[in-house]
């Protein structure tokens, strides 16, 4: 979906258009929205989060120290600090992306999870993975709505020339695999027709957590990086954001709604949390 100059500046949808985004959705558990953000606004954001990257990756010895410690060959999954423009409350809580997860997700939704994904040049396949199980495992026997929501944010043209992600539409509905089967799924991944996320600089997609997919290889020669902002119902939402203080005064009022029950700190005492933070390292 292609969103108009008037709705990117009213922050919504005319009501057809959020019934067939949110039919989307349910459907196949993704729904894009393109022409969200003006590309020279994205442009600022990857040219500050590259720096913040780099600066990252060269405390702890380079790419190459990296291997094996995050998403596989050549890709990194990182916390930045939640400062704009990377933490810009459009980047944070966009308006239209807001007004679809109150409908999927309930008034009470929050942020729990503030990172992003890069893939070098020369990365390799992800396995075939879902992000969050069902929350009762096999023991419905069939699919509760939806718990939480990644939106991702591309911060370059993702396309199959740089290895865009390869899902596979209406698995969130499946549950007759655990979550430690999830080694049986790059088999039974053959079974099922698969799309890519392929959304120009300026768009971002929706995802339900529970969606098959992976990260594929990167054949060109940039690095291909998104957001990936994970927001849940609000009684599921951990939190593990914490936000500087200067950049919750320079939120809109709907991003501070979003980000409502999560730690405002001093902008010295805030930083990222880390993946050992998060498996108890």
């Amino acid at each position: 979906m292609k969103l108009t100059d008037e709705e990117v500046k009213a922050g919504d949808l005319p009501p057809d258009r959020l019934r067939d985004a949110l039919r989307a959705f349910r459907d196949t558990g993704v729904v894009t929205l393109e022409n969200a953000y003006p590309r020279e606004f994205i442009a600022g954001v990857r040219a500050a989060y590259d720096a913040e990257l780099g600066e990252f990756l060269a405390a702890r010895g380079g790419l190459a120290a990296m291997e094996g410690k995050t998403f596989g060959k050549n890709h990194v999954g990182f916390f930045p600090h939640l400062r704009p423009p990377v933490a810009d409350a459009r980047i944070a809580a966009h308006p239209v992306a807001v007004r679809l997860l109150r409908e999927i997700l309930g008034a009470d939704f929050q942020c729990s999870f503030f990172h992003t994904n890069t893939a070098f040049p020369d990365s390799g396949f992800q396995p075939v993975h879902r992000d969050s199980n069902h929350l009762f495992g096999t023991e419905l026997g069939v699919a509760h709505p939806p718990a939480s929501v990644v939106v991702n944010i591309p911060l370059c043209d993702f396309s199959v020339a740089n290895g865009s992600t390869e899902y596979w539409p209406g698995t969130h509905l499946i549950v007759d695999t655990a979550a430690e089967d999830g080694k049986l799924l790059d088999e039974r991944v053959k079974a099922f027709p698969s799309a890519r996320m392929n959304v120009p600089m300026g768009g971002l997609v929706l995802r339900d957590l529970r969606v098959w997919h992976r990260g594929m290889p990167n054949p060109s020669p940039e690095t291909r990086t998104m957001m990936a902002i994970v927001y849940a119902r609000g009684w599921l939402a951990q939190k593990t954001v914490t936000v500087p203080q200067s950049t919750w005064d320079s939120w809109s009022e709907e991003a501070r709604k979003v980000y409502r029950k999560n730690a405002v700190v001093p902008d010295a005492e805030h930083r990222p949390i880390s993946w050992e933070e998060l498996r108890g390292g």
